[in-house]
């Protein structure tokens, strides 16, 4: 007996079988089908931003996004399509921050570092006096 490996769509909730994409048949078709919008749409509007190609196609802006973080669309080939930075939501090219939010972030771990530095020379771990005098 075989048995069936079922589960619900993540966009919609139907219960479907699984399979590679995990997502029903329909919820497959709608993705696939705004995909090709997009891509149609960049055909003919090459330097069409993430908003511009929102407006044009109807397809959301965080499905675009998605899109490009999956590598569906290639920023490398439309020179104005961005998504937002993970921390302050500025648009950026590529990685996951923009420059000023990696900046920060590398600056902050050094200063914990120095930090820790700082409390090694003054000794390994606690005592138990540290404890009490708080």
């Amino acid at each position: 007996m075989t048995m069936l490996m079922v589960s619900n769509c993540p966009k919609c909730g139907k219960v479907y079988q699984k399979n590679v994409r995990n997502m029903c048949q329909e919820c497959i078709r709608s993705f696939d089908n705004e995909l090709d919008q997009c891509l149609n749409y960049l055909r003919d509007h090459r330097k069409a931003t993430t908003e511009e190609l929102s407006e044009g196609t109807g397809v959301k802006v965080s499905q675009i996004v998605s899109f490009i973080k999956e590598s569906r669309l290639l920023l490398m080939s439309y020179p104005n399509l961005t998504y937002p930075c993970n921390s302050c939501n500025s648009p950026i090219r590529q990685h996951n921050l923009c420059a000023t939010c990696r900046i920060r972030i590398v600056s902050d771990v050094n200063e914990m570092k120095e930090k820790e530095a700082k409390a090694k020379e003054r000794g390994i771990g606690f005592q138990i006096r540290d404890r009490f005098q708080r």
